[in-house]
């Protein structure tokens, strides 16, 4: 499976392949293919960190209300 930075990496080089191309279809698909893998790129972020924060969250105020225990 590719990590958020292979996808940013694979835009990055969409771009790049986009700017170069003489023929503006082909620069056009290579945009809208950035585009997608940066869409990926922000998902899988989302994906690994939102759900991180979340679970973090959830813990701190769960567990707020009970006595420590020593």
């Amino acid at each position: 499976m590719l990590t958020s930075n292979d996808y940013k990496e694979l835009a990055a080089r969409c771009a790049e392949l986009a700017s170069e191309s003489s023929e503006a279809t082909v620069a056009e698909a290579l945009r809208a293919l950035a585009s997608d893998y940066l869409a990926r790129a922000a998902k899988l972020r989302f994906e690994l960190f939102g759900t991180k924060a979340r679970g973090c969250k959830a813990m701190s105020i769960v567990g707020a209300d009970k006595p420590i225990e020593s």
